[in-house]
């Protein structure tokens, strides 16, 4: 074992908090796409480095079942794992675990109810949008919305939230919320995530609409007209980052960045979804260790 084993997990941390606290000088698409792939590469080397760890040490304590093991599984050398290391990471990868489960479940919960409530319009005065996916998913919208709008304002709430279901940003909040769930330091790149997947609808209901300060008043309407909410599993049209939504609105459009969108993302993909892999084979190869 060795210090390799924790290359991952510490590089895909620190580039999140980096990434958390510092925006992306590219479109809100861009940014998304990439701040989604540092959640999504956090949570499986940091969860995936516990678990590589809580193995070996439950190897050396059993070593029977560790002959039925495959060779990748194990470290490249015969140095145990030490207990104050081997114990931490078995609680750590349990509580992960467990984490991850509650997270999924209330997820699907929570599309499956809001699926449910899209047949027809919410019951309530409060101005409500919301994206639900799947194939019984649409726009839930409540009767409070559809009466404090003008169809000009309700054809903007409906463009950002039909390019929320077009997307997919469903799939982006459940990867940002659960990097934010199972490790907390997590939570600004996620609460960061969310604000770009707004600014990506917005853009694509400024472009439906052509008209950039209209979209900027429609957003700024709903939200004065509801109270604030937490944020829940689904985008809902006015949660998130309003007044930077607004001031953004009213300037000019950001550019498509059609080279470096894809670059820094193809970039960012590659070196955080190949460290795990590259730090395992280096620990085999070179076979070097401090344990």
């Amino acid at each position: 074992m060795n210090w390799f084993t924790f290359l991952p997990a510490l590089i895909t941390f620190l580039l999140s908090m980096v990434l958390g606290r510092v925006p992306l000088p590219l479109h809100p698409l861009w940014s998304a796409r990439v701040l989604g792939t540092v959640a999504a590469t956090t949570v499986l080397a940091t969860i995936g480095t516990f678990f590589f760890i809580a193995v070996n040490y439950g190897a050396s304590l059993l070593p029977r079942v560790a002959d039925r093991l495959p060779e990748w599984a194990l470290f490249g050398d015969d140095h145990p794992v030490p207990a104050w290391l081997g114990l931490p990471a078995i609680a750590l990868t349990v509580t992960g675990t467990v984490t991850v489960s509650r997270l999924a479940a209330r997820w699907a919960t929570e599309v499956r109810s809001a699926q449910e409530l899209s047949r027809g319009l919410l019951e309530t005065d409060i101005p409500v949008a919301v994206a639900v996916p799947g194939r019984r998913g649409g726009v839930l919208a409540s009767k409070g919305l559809i009466r404090a709008l003008t169809t000009a304002e309700l054809q903007v709430v409906f463009e950002h939230e039909a390019s929320h279901l077009r997307h997919r940003h469903h799939r982006y909040l459940a990867v940002g919320s659960l990097a934010a769930g199972t490790l907390p330091p997590l939570r600004r790149l996620n609460e960061r995530l969310r604000f770009c997947l707004e600014r990506w609808a917005d853009e694509d209901a400024a472009e439906s609409v052509g008209d950039r300060g209209f979209v900027a008043r429609t957003i700024a309407k709903v939200a004065l007209l509801r109270s604030p909410s937490p944020p829940g599993a689904l985008p809902a049209f006015a949660d998130s980052g309003v007044v930077q939504r607004v001031q953004a609105l009213l300037g000019a459009a950001p550019g498509r960045n059609p080279v470096s969108g894809p670059a820094t993302l193809l970039t960012t993909g590659l070196t955080t979804g190949a460290l795990a892999l590259v730090a395992l084979q280096l620990d085999h190869a070179l076979n070097l260790s401090f344990l």
